[in-house]
């Protein structure tokens, strides 16, 4: 809800008009839908179950994420289709959303101790890239992308921002000059691609959730991974090149760069607790990504993994580390990382599985629906061709409505034009996760496009001349990648 909302578009009891008329579009949509007749191969459950959908995400636009979300399990068990008990196990109990809220507790673990400035400052006063400029800007942006994988995008923006707003004073640079612009443009953008390097992230776990449901079995996250992290390395390199041929910045200044000023008098160094913690970190992801690189190994110590799962795995080393003390201290104190948890995401997740489960039962009709629409375009394109399609269609969406919706979306989509075409869909399911967080452009995109419009040193004159060059260059380079070790 706007901030500085007029007397005359209130009610009486201060809630503005807006919000009103909103959140009654979305419980009629919920509840009302699906009076309506069924259209074609839709059945009259389909119908509850799009007119549920729908109300859901319009309410995630345009009110907010909790009682939309709530309101959407409340309408499915009205459906009949499903009791409360199997609602809420299909929601709150799912493995994905479980998966989520401990994965916050681990990255909100992370932050809490310090280890994202540290990391970051550490990088970027390396002797190797010290007198660089280009060396330098290229390491910088993919610090701030690794941050944004195991934290999130909008921490990450603002301790990139705090260091180049350090760097751009050192260095005389002065707002209106083209490489601060470049910097801090570049900071939010690969940030904001670095939050799906993780697929146990909010809306990487989400989107993959519904497909997963659709589909019946998951996605592997050794090539997902392997996509994403080559997709964002040419996306900066790409960013970086165009960013220079336009603007032609003066970098003289970086090369006489003073490491100590962004170290401080004290330098970097890291305590017992940020050690261990980034330790987990490692541990966590080895232990994830091993079986997926080995699923057939008769060594023990995978065959655990495996049997664990993710879920398994981020569950025991939370527990180790809750039972672990340092200093007489646990490292994890679970009472204050909750804190950290993005309930919001959790709601949203927890709403939309079950809802996209009972979309992919032929009950639904959906199914036979998706099929006609999509088998066509799926059968007389290539799988190229159709990843194009669905990245287009997310990068162009995703800057105009939220990153989790526009992808759960085209999850549909996905998996009908898997089914009809019979392709391997890691490469249009990377494609869709990573295209959808191209969303720099208007602040209704995500919270990272509203830092970036708000930013006075990038001004809407810079964002408008290398925002929507980004945008169709990380597009391309993402549906490459993604054609080429996903097809």
């Amino acid at each position: 809800m706007p901030a500085n909302i007029t007397t005359a578009e209130k009610s009486k009891s201060g809630v503005s008009v807006k919000y009103c008329v909103n959140s009654a579009i979305s419980l009629i949509l919920m509840f009302g839908f699906g009076y309506l007749p069924p259209i074609g191969p839709i059945t009259q459950l389909g119908m509850q179950i799009l007119g549920i959908f729908l109300g859901m995400v319009y309410g995630w636009i345009f009110v907010s994420i909790p009682w939309p979300s709530l309101a959407g399990l409340i309408a499915l068990i009205q459906t009949g289709y499903m009791s409360s008990g199997e609602v809420i196990k299909s929601s709150f109990g799912d493995t994905n959303v479980m998966l989520m809220f401990f994965i916050f507790i681990f990255c909100g673990t992370f932050a809490y101790y310090g280890l994202s400035r540290i990391i970051a400052v550490w990088s970027i006063t390396r002797k190797i890239v010290l007198g660089r400029p280009w060396v330098f800007s290229f390491v910088f942006l993919m610090v701030m992308a690794f941050l944004g994988g195991v934290t999130s995008a909008t921490p990450t923006i603002v301790i990139g921002w705090s260091l180049a707003y350090v760097i751009c004073e050192q260095c005389g640079f002065k707002k209106g000059d083209s490489y601060p612009m470049i910097l801090i443009f570049g900071t939010a953008f690969i940030a904001q691609m670095g939050d799906c390097i993780i697929p146990f992230k909010s809306i990487p776990l989400l989107v993959m959730g519904v497909y997963e449901g659709l589909a019946g079995h998951p996605i592997d996250l050794a090539p997902y991974m392997l996509i994403v992290i080559i997709a964002i390395v040419l996306s900066a390199i790409a960013y970086l090149a165009v960013a220079k041929l336009i603007f032609k910045p003066d970098m003289e200044s970086l090369k006489n760069l003073d490491a100590k000023a962004l170290m401080g008098d004290e330098g970097i160094k890291m305590n017992k607790v940020q050690k261990v913690v980034l330790l987990f970190l490692v541990l966590l992801m080895v232990m994830m990504l091993l079986p997926g690189f080995f699923p057939s190994s008769t060594f023990l110590p995978i065959v655990i993994l495996n049997k664990m799962g993710s879920i398994g795995i981020c569950i025991f080393l939370v527990m180790v580390m809750c039972l672990v003390h340092i200093d007489g201290e646990p490292i994890i104190d679970f009472k204050k990382m909750v804190g950290k948890v993005e309930w919001n995401s959790i709601l949203l997740l927890a709403a939309a599985i079950p809802v996209a489960n009972v979309m992919s039962n032929d009950a639904s009709g959906f199914p036979a629906a998706l099929e006609s629409i999509i088998g066509p375009l799926a059968t007389n394109t290539s799988p190229f061709v159709f990843l194009l399609i669905v990245g287009l269609m997310g990068t162009i969406v995703t800057n105009v409505m939220m990153n989790g919706p526009v992808g759960m979306i085209l999850m549909g989509a996905v998996y009908a034009g898997v089914q009809s075409a019979g392709m391997n869909p890691i490469g249009a399911v990377a494609a869709v996760i990573m295209c959808v967080h191209i969303a720099v452009l208007f602040p209704s995109g995500s919270s990272t496009a509203a830092l970036i419009n708000g930013n006075e040193w990038i001004g809407q004159k810079y964002l408008w001349k290398i925002g929507p060059i980004t945008c169709v260059l990380a597009w391309l380079i993402i549906s490459v990648i993604a054609g080429i070790f996903g097809l």
